[in-house]
């Protein structure tokens, strides 16, 4: 599909998603209160959303910067890797901080939340290293 096409699709979807939300419940408290309303701004968000991705992905393998050989990957894997490590670091810093000013439920969320990312990065960094023959 075109992307003008996919554009039109998305839009015709949002104007969509506009007139439903204009015929919700404006008072209702929640969004299972008003059902319109709820899918109403899916139709809004999801389309352009979507839309959006694929147009970018489209250009960056266009202009080439989707390979790996390319400055602008190399940046972007390098800039991954190391909000990795800070975000490792500063979720070290929480579960200190919340170990001493918190209870112990929010110390142990932030305890699992460190076990899970560097567990990821490990499993992550274990399938790659397979595919690649490693």
């Amino acid at each position: 599909m075109k992307t003008s096409h996919l554009w039109w699709v998305a839009v015709a979807l949002a104007v969509s998603g506009l007139v439903l939300q204009g015929w919700g419940d404006v008072e209702a408290d929640s969004p299972f209160q008003d059902p319109l309303g709820f899918v109403g701004t899916l139709l809004v968000a999801l389309p352009l959303a979507l839309a959006l991705n694929i147009t970018m992905r489209r250009r960056r393998d266009a202009s080439g910067e989707s390979s790996p050989e390319s400055v602008e990957f190399r940046a972007a894997q390098q800039a991954r890797s190391r909000a990795y490590g800070d975000a490792v670091v500063l979720g070290a810093v929480l579960l200190l901080v919340l170990t001493i000013v918190a209870d112990t439920a929010a110390a142990l969320t932030a305890a699992l939340f460190l076990t899970l990312a560097v567990g990821a990065f490990w499993v992550r960094y274990r399938l790659a290293l397979r595919a690649m023959g490693g």
